[in-house]
């Protein structure tokens, strides 16, 4: 399931989707500016964002994103807000 959450998640189009389900304001605006900075569309960055962290995550990513994952409806939310939270920390 993770991987399969995980894939879509690199996926531009289905990271887009994922990306508007997330309700944090603050965290939608840090992603947008940094996607307009490299010239690329939020969906585009977030796939990028989320295939760097997959391939460079220490166990301690790992544990804590399955653990937030575990009884969530919307995994694949929680996985990409858990993930792009890392990727974007609160200036």
């Amino acid at each position: 399931m993770l991987g399969n959450i995980l894939g879509g998640l690199t996926n531009p189009s289905a990271a887009e989707e994922v990306l508007a389900a997330i309700g944090d304001k603050a965290l939608l605006e840090r992603v947008k500016s940094a996607a307009a900075t490299a010239g690329v569309g939020p969906g585009t960055f977030v796939a990028s964002t989320v295939r760097h962290l997959i391939d460079h995550a220490s166990d301690d990513v790992w544990l804590d994103l399955v653990g937030k994952m575990a009884n969530s409806p919307r995994p694949g939310v929680v996985a990409l807000q858990a993930l792009l939270a890392r990727a974007f920390p609160h200036l």
